[in-house]
């Protein structure tokens, strides 16, 4: 016999069996006890926890909201399980959205942090929730925001973060856009301030060039326009380049001169890619002086050794590291 068929055959048995008529009885009884239950249970006042959007409305167009309210509170309630049950059946189409009226908040003040009390929540919401619904509490607790409708600041961005560039890149150039936001800040704030800060942050192993959105420092009682900047960063690339110097010596007498063999040397180099046609033999200097000579410990060997450097260069290798010389006496004459 199927699993199925023996579920059926059960069910037979339980509804029209010898002992269905007990259970029948069982479960009516069963079925009124808990409907007195419940009706007991939501005649009582009970407490529950709802989320309640809000929406701060009538703000004038002068003011600038710095710290805005959060945009959903949890509110206790307290009242009849039937209200309650009631609003709770309304939600699921209705979800709860409560309006603050800024009007009633107004100081009147160019800048202000305004604190909304728990009478303040209880009236707000009685126009949303039933007369003898009352507020026990919320969270976040004090619930607070703050505006200005003073003169505001254009300040600097600067920037606090690290940006590095992959082994074989090096970073070309780096520009933010905006350079500069509108702060909005009570006075005694606002006049100590020079410059706007980026939150902290890093930026490593790129390899290409890119657009970075870095948000800015958040400070209480202190609102930025725009809240964060595009960071471009512009990767450069290394390229291998091989060049012909010559070495020279510096300071010899001058019935005395340097020659070395070979004469010429291979300087091999990374360079920045935006610089590779400028680096030329004439950058580089590899020379030695001639009380370095004077002091060479290693006879007719000598070290090749690089007296500047170009910018944007960088893993130099010369070849061959050590050459043969010799000083030669000139005459007058020559």
């Amino acid at each position: 016999m199927s699993r199925s068929k023996r579920i059926y055959k059960l069910i037979k048995v339980l509804l029209f069996g010898p002992k269905s008529h007990e259970l029948l009885v069982f479960c009516f009884f069963l079925a009124v006890s808990f409907g007195f239950w419940l009706l007991q249970a939501l005649n009582e006042t009970l407490d529950r926890e709802v989320q309640v959007e809000l929406q701060l409305e009538n703000v004038p167009p002068e003011v600038e909201i710095v710290d805005s309210l959060p945009r959903v509170v949890s509110v206790v309630l307290r009242d009849r399980g039937f209200v309650l049950a009631r609003h709770s059946f309304s939600t699921i189409f209705h979800p709860n959205k409560v309006k603050i009226d800024f009007t009633r908040f107004d100081t009147g003040k160019n800048d202000a942090e305004v604190s909304i009390s728990l009478a303040d929540m209880q009236r707000t919401l009685s126009r949303d929730f039933a007369a003898s619904t009352k507020v026990q509490s919320f969270r976040p607790d004090p619930l607070t925001f703050s505006y200005n409708r003073g003169n505001p600041r254009t300040l600097p961005v600067k920037l606090t973060g690290n940006v590095k560039a992959s082994q074989m890149h090096y970073i070309q150039h780096i520009s933010i856009q905006p350079d500069s936001v509108l702060v909005f800040a009570p006075a005694s704030i606002l006049d100590t301030m020079q410059a706007v800060y980026s939150e902290a942050f890093l930026l490593d192993e790129l390899s290409q060039t890119g657009n970075h959105q870095i948000e800015l420092r958040k400070q209480k009682l202190v609102k930025c326009k725009p809240e964060q900047i595009s960071l471009k960063v512009v990767v450069g690339f290394y390229s291998e380049k091989k060049l012909t110097v010559p070495v020279i010596g510096l300071n010899f007498p001058a019935d005395k001169k340097l020659r070395t063999f070979p004469a010429q040397v291979i300087v091999k180099f990374d360079v920045e890619s935006g610089r590779y046609n400028q680096i030329t033999p004439e950058d580089f200097v590899l020379a030695t002086t001639y009380e370095e000579l004077l002091q060479n410990e290693e006879g007719s060997k000598l070290q090749v050794t690089l007296k500047t450097i170009p910018e944007g260069v960088s893993n130099i290798r010369i070849s061959p590291e050590k050459v043969d010389y010799l000083i030669e006496q000139v005459s007058e004459n020559q």
